[in-house]
């Protein structure tokens, strides 16, 4: 068999310095498992929304606020109404995933869920803009105050400022309708990232699938010892990070959700049917993309993982 889902290249999506084209980055609507679908609209950041049957879930907002509409446009598009938004599930604090968190809350009143580890990070960063940009050939995150001159030249604001309404707790899976969504807390690319593990049933088959979802894949420089020290984050972060995706990996999971597209090879795989999401039920996808992130933090420390 074919495996056609695997941890590919960042290369070619949506970013800074595309978003004056950033139309020419936009996708449809699709199925990604009976009664999930992907509304972000653009070939970078993944929005997932899960109708289930009594109000829908949404989880994460967008790549940021000039493609707010198009998560907007995407939930028509799947057949939904964005009014029906009861909560909204936050992967962890980075903007990229939180950015019109506050806008869909005015939209429709949903409640907005964060783990409280990443509660404190997003009110330390709340009025900040970060960046990625090489240093010495390396990939170095930073943040800097969003009204600052820095910001204003490089044309950066801080998004609409959200407040959370709850925290995940991880022994109370959260029921809406038809699901019930377990979460895990799985730190690493930020102290906080909650993943999510729920069943989906498709009606016509009778078939139930075992889906779930990373919320934090991204290892550099996040995970990087310079990194973690620069952010003041503990570098154990990464180690855990290494340990829970391994102890993740063996979960039976027949559909694993990507926060990226490019996390799982997405993007070409995209059905030409929205409605048909059988490509997606791939048992191994799960397990080899924790692995290979794993193996990817691994060799960030030699030393550490001499194996």
């Amino acid at each position: 068999m074919e495996k056609i889902f695997y941890y590919a290249p960042t290369a070619g999506r949506l970013e800074d310095k595309s978003m004056n084209v950033h139309w020419e980055h936009a996708i449809p609507a699709y199925k990604n498992a009976p009664h999930v679908w992907n509304v972000g609209g653009q070939d970078n950041v993944c929005v997932f929304l899960i109708d289930t049957g009594d109000g829908l879930i949404l989880i994460d907002t967008g790549l940021n606020a000039e493609t707010c509409y198009l998560v907007i446009d995407r939930i028509w598009q799947s057949g939904h109404d964005p009014r029906d938004i009861k909560k909204i599930l936050l992967t962890h604090w980075h903007n990229d995933h939180t950015c019109n968190a506050r806008v869909l809350h005015e939209l429709t009143g949903a409640e907005i869920w964060l783990s409280r580890e990443d509660e404190i990070e997003h009110k330390k960063h709340e009025n900040m803009v970060g960046s990625i940009d090489l240093v010495d050939g390396k990939p170095v995150m930073s943040w800097i105050d969003a009204d600052s001159e820095e910001a204003k030249l490089a044309g950066k604001h801080a998004d609409y400022p959200y407040e959370v309404t709850n925290f995940y707790d991880d022994d109370k899976p959260i029921v809406l309708g038809n699901f019930t969504i377990r979460t895990k807390l799985c730190p690493g690319h930020t102290p906080g990232v909650t993943s999510f593990f729920f069943e989906d049933t498709d009606e016509e088959t009778g078939k139930t699938y075992k889906v779930a979802l990373h919320g934090g894949l991204g290892v550099n420089p996040m995970m990087r010892e310079d990194q973690l020290k620069k952010d003041g984050y503990p570098v154990e972060l990464a180690h855990r990070f290494v340990k829970d995706c391994y102890e993740l990996a063996k979960l039976p999971v027949d559909i694993a959700l990507s926060s990226h597209l490019n996390q799982a090879n997405i993007l070409p795989n995209i059905p030409k049917d929205p409605n048909d999401y059988s490509v997606f039920v791939a048992d191994y996808a799960w397990a080899d993309v924790l692995i290979n992130r794993a193996d990817a933090v691994k060799a960030l420390y030699p030393d550490v993982y001499k194996d």
